[in-house]
């Protein structure tokens, strides 16, 4: 059943305080190019991969020796296609946490380098799925590409950095006369929440668990929100990553855009904190339920959920 929620939580999450911008540092939108010399030849050269997406290297203009594709660490699949110069990698759903994962690709001529080691990062939502390697110099179309899209990174960060800055200061609402000032309740219209603990489920094995989950809805500002009370049963301390770790995405493939991840405190082993993760949708666009994923900053232990519903 739907009410009207004025829980300082809630206060805290939705209204206009400013949203963290996306993180840029690894850009997984596009094709990478990697150039290989005889000074890198030494260096194990970073890949990110995620379970259950494939990642494919293309050898542009080096032919692979036939036996010569090896993942060291297990838990990826690969396969090659030696005519076309193509190493696609498989990541399972349970990649190591601590093991160290490595591809190495052995060439069929005598040029230098002979081989090329890639290091491969695993993360929880985000991977490269595209990345071309080049041994000989790369034609000025490839160039002209990977300029493009450093130039279009370069404007997302531009707007990103824009919007905060023009972002309103002030402190966050404390009574409920701020509500009206936030633009979240007015003319009869709340916040509206549900509880939804019993109708959501979560990935088996995953170390972090849901012990309480609510949903939100507010009309007026056309945001939702999910609110989750977590618990570590791991050993390891857990952060949520933030924006570019984080999706809630229907079976239709209705994709809401997040705006911002809130987590009170890192969770520690047996500890339990509140996770907010709040999304901009009509009334119309978040109807159903959602698959709400979530990645961990700096490791590969992902928290899913699927059933999500909003009031």
């Amino acid at each position: 059943m739907s009410t009207l929620l004025t829980a300082p939580l809630l206060l805290a999450v939705l209204t206009s305080t400013p949203a963290s911008p996306r993180p840029e540092g690894w850009d997984t939108s596009g094709a990478r190019y990697l150039e290989l010399t005889a000074e890198n030849a030494g260096e194990q050269h970073l890949v990110r991969i995620s379970p259950g997406q494939p990642t494919t290297l293309v050898f542009s203009d080096a032919p692979l020796r036939p036996g010569g594709v090896m993942v060291e660490g297990g838990r990826v699949g690969v396969a090659v296609n030696g005519e076309l110069g193509m190493v696609t990698l498989l990541p399972s759903e349970a990649l190591p946490e601590d093991e160290p994962l490595a591809l190495v690709v052995h060439f069929a001529d005598a040029r230098i380098p002979g081989s090329v080691t890639f290091r491969l990062i695993p993360h929880a939502t985000r991977a490269e799925h595209h990345v071309r390697v080049y041994r000989n110099t790369r034609s000025c179309e490839s160039h002209w590409q990977e300029s493009r899209q450093q130039r279009e990174r370069s404007e997302r960060c531009e707007a990103a950095l824009e919007q905060e800055r023009t972002r309103p200061e002030g402190p966050r609402p404390v009574d409920l006369t701020d509500l009206f000032e936030a633009g979240l309740v007015g003319n009869g219209e709340g916040v509206m929440a549900r509880r939804v603990t019993k109708d959501i489920t979560q990935r088996p094995g995953e170390t972090i668990r849901i012990t309480e989950a609510h949903s939100y809805r507010a009309r007026k500002r056309g945001r939702v929100a999910v609110e989750l009370e977590l618990k570590n049963t791991g050993a390891r301390l857990w952060t949520a990553e933030g924006l570019e770790a984080a999706e809630l995405v229907s079976p239709e493939g209705v994709r809401l855009r997040v705006v911002r991840v809130w987590q009170s405190k890192p969770l520690g082993p047996e500890a339990l904190v509140y996770l907010v993760v709040e999304a901009e949708a009509t009334e119309e666009q978040s109807q159903g339920s959602f698959l709400l994923k979530l990645g961990e900053a700096g490791g590969a232990r992902p928290l899913t959920v699927r059933g999500v519903t909003f009031p």
